[in-house]
């Protein structure tokens, strides 16, 4: 699974850095995304530090990266994801419309906390209090979005 800044730096923000690795085991970021969200003394520094020396966050970069008009750390996931033929999980609308352009599967965070859900790793308690962690720490999620989020948690 290859996975964009935002995921990682949303829920270290929250504490639930882990969920990922429960779900998905191992996750690939280009060095561009590395560079996004290792900043010390930034909020998550010290749980995506831990992921990446752990080895179940590994840094690998395309070996071709063609500019794609998106951030250098979604170019360079998207190439990375199309060289490799993996899923991707982004939440840029249009970083999304970029990656299924080359048909690449993408996942959202929003997903990832469902398949969490699915394969029994949390409750639909925890599920939703992640859900209004992420929010209450800058994740958007629209209202429609939301209530369709919250039905599927019924």
């Amino acid at each position: 699974m290859i996975c964009d800044a935002t995921v990682l730096i949303c829920l270290s923000k929250i504490n639930e850095l882990e969920l990922l690795q429960k779900v998905y085991s191992k996750l690939i970021i280009p060095s561009a995304v590395k560079e996004e969200v290792l900043h010390e003394g930034k909020e998550g520094y010290s749980s995506i530090k831990n992921a990446i020396d752990s080895g179940w966050i590994k840094v690998i970069d395309p070996k071709k990266n063609p500019d794609l008009g998106l951030g250098f750390g979604e170019n360079q996931a998207i190439n990375l994801a199309k060289e490799r033929n993996e899923s991707i999980i982004l939440d840029d609308a249009v970083a999304i419309k970029a990656a299924k352009a080359f048909d690449i599967q993408v996942i959202r965070t929003t997903t990832a906390i469902f398949t969490a859900l699915q394969k029994k790793i949390i409750s639909k308690t925890k599920a939703l209090e992640i859900l209004n962690q992420l929010i209450e720490n800058g994740y958007y999620i629209s209202t429609k979005n939301y209530a369709v989020l919250i039905s599927r948690l019924k």
